[in-house]
Order: structure tokens, then C-alpha cells, then sequence
């Protein structure tokens, strides 16, 4: 018998049946790359997360009891100045960034068409004030839906005050900083970051009171 070659139809299905299967294995591909990347980008963001609250609480906590306007009177020293969007005060920088000496820091959020985004700045500090920048400011992170600073102090007796969005007290650091935010972005997470100030002396001891610790324990502190 002599061997029956395929029909047009029949070709025509293999190829309809062959297309579908590398549709499909594309498809399987093309998913697979966009999980993988998805989660390379979380990874990342994770990552530059981290490193974020770790400059911003180094810097922070160990802001010195020093005025951020040395031409001030006496009766207007500002150790720290602090509103929604923006923190000034005085600090070392770490020896790759800075010449040693003190230096007036400021971390200030600022908002545009693409979202908000944390800057970090720093001059050194003279009797006179402070010097030009030596460098623009550096964005620290930006996509941010919204953020903002606050701070608090603890009572004679230990106790934490309410936080407030603009520190006005004189002559004195707060207990503790805080610095909360969102991303545009809902799978992309900021841990409210809270940091206690080495060198504050509000409450009765001059140290940071143990209800500092407690009350941190469900915010980020790493």
C-alpha cells in the first residue's frame, strides 16, 4: 500500500496546535521573567530600605547638644529644629563624608510630580556658622506617597509625651525622633523608624528612659 502524505486540513491543525503550544510555553516564560524581576526589584527596594533607616538613625541618635545657630542669644538656643518636613541639627559626619569637627545636618522631604522623595545634607560648622555646602544634596530614597518627621520628650517621671510635628523647645534635644512614610507604590513597604537621641536629657535622669525601649517595640529599630 502506498503511504497516504498528510491532507491540508491535517497540517493545518498541527500548525494551529503547534503555535498554541509555544504561545503558551511563552506565556509560562514571559510570567516567570516578570515574577523574577518583581521580586529582584522588592529585594532591592528591601535593601535600599535598610540602608536608609540605618543613616538616618546613626545620624540622628547621635545628634550633640550644640546650637544649630551659634549667632543665637541665649534665650533662643535651638539644639534641634524639627517640622513635618524637614530636621536640622548638629552632628559628625562619618570620616569618608566629612573633614571632622561638627557639622549642621539636615534631612528634609521634598515633594514634586513624581512623588516625595528624603535628601540629606550636611556643612561644617563654624563659630560663625555654617559653611557652603560642599556638596548638593543626596536623595536618600524618592517615591514616596507621603512622609513625615515628628518627635517627642519624656517626663520628669519617665513617661513618653505626645508626639508633635514641630519642635520649639529651647536648649534641649527630644527624647526621641520619628520618621514615618508610605510608598506610591502599596507592595512596597517603610517601617516607621523611631530614634532615640543619645544625648538628650529630657526626663529624670538625663539618659533615655526605659519606657523609651518598651515603647519601640513594634516600631523599626533596626
Amino acid at each position: 500500500m502506498r503511504a497516504r502524505g498528510f491532507s491540508l486540513l491535517e497540517m493545518l491543525v498541527a500548525v494551529a496546535l503547534l503555535a498554541t503550544g509555544l504561545a503558551l510555553a511563552f506565556g509560562i516564560v514571559q510570567g516567570s521573567v516578570r515574577a523574577s524581576t518583581s521580586a529582584e526589584r522588592v529585594a532591592a527596594h528591601s535593601d535600599r530600605e535598610r540602608t536608609v533607616h540605618g543613616v538616618v538613625r546613626r545620624q540622628v541618635a547621635a545628634a550633640l547638644p550644640q546650637p544649630i545657630d551659634p549667632a543665637a542669644g541665649f534665650e533662643d538656643i535651638r539644639l534641634l529644629r524639627l517640622s513635618s518636613d524637614r530636621i536640622e541639627f548638629i552632628g559628625e559626619m562619618p570620616g569618608y563624608l566629612g573633614r571632622g569637627g561638627p557639622y549642621l545636618q539636615v534631612l528634609r522631604l521634598q515633594r514634586g510630580a513624581g512623588g516625595t522623595a528624603l535628601l540629606f545634607e550636611h556643612r561644617l560648622m563654624t563659630p560663625e556658622g555654617p559653611l557652603k555646602a560642599e556638596r548638593p544634596p543626596e536623595v536618600l530614597i524618592d517615591g514616596l506617597a507621603d512622609a513625615r518627621f515628628s518627635a517627642r520628650a519624656f517626663g520628669p517621671d519617665g513617661r513618653p509625651e505626645d508626639w508633635v510635628s514641630e519642635w520649639t523647645r529651647l536648649g534641649q534635644l527630644p527624647s526621641q525622633v520619628r520618621l514615618t512614610a508610605r510608598f506610591s507604590e502599596p507592595r512596597l513597604r517603610f517601617p516607621d523608624l523611631v530614634v532615640p537621641l543619645r544625648y538628650s536629657l529630657s526626663g529624670a535622669t538625663g539618659a533615655v528612659p526605659e519606657a523609651a525601649r518598651r515603647d519601640t517595640g513594634g516600631e523599626s529599630q533596626q
